[in-house]
């Protein structure tokens, strides 16, 4: 049992933390993260991204190699899968279109492998932004607040869902999440977002919703409970209207978040000081946010994606080479949408037969076209 332990590539990790005497949740307290995180990097479910990593390493004044935080031998045979395949970031650069191939035979699916414009319902579709998803999942549950922003389309709203999958199992129970989007009719008001608000945490709401009173009664139900409310806004500029949404406002929900453990997730496209009006400024409400930008995939990212979705979808090398070109955005790397969007594209033509002389110049044309309808 002992020899197994020790050929384990994360025994090294588990050791460093028996060595100083310390619990999987003493060691997450010391990072800021998990215990059932921990868990997960010690059992080899998941593996730590290269923040933690460095946190790990700087704790135990060890080098990565020391505490076994190297990769995985799945990520050595993926690496070796794409090198084959030329599918490193400059297959996106080459000048002339790959064919595809018809020869692989395809098995009848129950579900669709690149999900185009669908919602998140399986944590597992979730691909690439290991940092963020680690620094969201840390920071919620230690009961501090975080902005999402970035561009439109750019997977804002599906790293909130994945917080939202994957609560129960990172929480537990005591953590009430609840998700509301501010441009909804009904969040055009205080009151009406006060009541979607006590909606979506699960708390009852009385025909005299009094604004914020209202919900700071509900929260006192809920600390008392030993519950802590954690409250997914979408689409934050939906909070736009000045005569509605005051300095008083942001205040009281500023104060909320310190006096009833209250922790706001908000989504938005720019960061919230630009969001928020001047006049809201001295609330210091955009201060309590640690911010999270969303940008494009880098190499490393679309080369996970396509590997494992190449996989599924039964993809050639050339098909795989395919996905890659067409779903870069010039230098700016590789937006999770248009790489689902190219995926989904290229296997509904695989599987039709829908090949000609002109297809690539057609296929081209049609994705811009439908691209850019989901992003302008």
């Amino acid at each position: 049992m002992k020899k197994s332990q020790e050929t384990s590539p994360n025994y090294l990790l588990k050791s460093a933390r028996e060595g100083h005497g310390w619990t999987q949740e003493e060691l997450a307290e010391k990072i800021g993260a998990t215990c059932v995180t921990i868990s997960r990097w010690e059992n080899g479910v998941t593996f730590p991204s290269h923040y933690f990593c460095k946190k790990l390493s700087s704790l135990y004044s060890k080098t990565f190699q020391e505490l076994g935080l190297i990769r995985d031998d799945h990520r050595n045979r993926r690496r070796k899968y794409l090198r084959s395949s030329m599918l490193l970031h400059t297959s996106a650069l080459h000048d002339s279109p790959p064919a595809l191939s018809l020869s692989s035979s395809l098995r009848p699916r129950t579900k669709p492998i690149f999900l185009f414009n669908e919602p998140l319902t399986n944590p597992a579709e979730f691909y690439g932004r290991r940092c963020e998803r680690e620094t969201l999942i840390s920071r919620t549950y230690r009961r501090a607040s975080t902005s999402i922003i970035g561009p439109r389309r750019i997977g804002k709203t599906w790293l909130i869902d994945y917080l939202r999958l994957t609560a129960p199992k990172e929480f537990g129970a005591r953590f009430s999440i609840g998700y509301l989007d501010a441009t909804m009719p009904s969040c055009r008001s205080v009151t009406g977002f006060v009541t979607e608000a006590l909606c979506v945490l699960g708390l009852p709401v009385t025909e005299d919703v009094d604004g914020l009173i209202s919900l700071e009664k509900g929260l006192r139900v809920l600390k008392a409970r030993d519950h802590i409310p954690v409250l997914c806004i979408d689409e934050f500029e939906g909070f736009s209207n000045k005569q509605e949404f005051t300095l008083d406002f942001f205040q009281g929900l500023r104060a909320m978040t310190h006096a009833y453990n209250l922790v706001l997730v908000v989504v938005s496209r720019n960061p919230l000081s630009m969001v928020m009006s001047k006049d809201v400024e001295p609330s210091g409400f955009f201060n309590i946010f640690e911010q999270l930008m969303l940008e494009p995939f880098d190499a490393e990212e679309v080369d996970e994606f396509i590997y494992e979705k190449g996989r599924q979808a039964g993809f050639t090398e050339q098909e795989c080479e395919a996905l890659s070109k067409y779903s870069a955005e010039c230098q700016q790397g590789w937006p999770p949408l248009r790489l689902q969007l190219v995926g989904k594209m290229l296997l509904e033509d695989k599987e039709r037969n829908k090949i000609g002389v002109q297809y690539w110049q057609k296929f081209k044309l049609r994705l811009e076209e439908i691209y850019r309808s989901v992003t302008s």
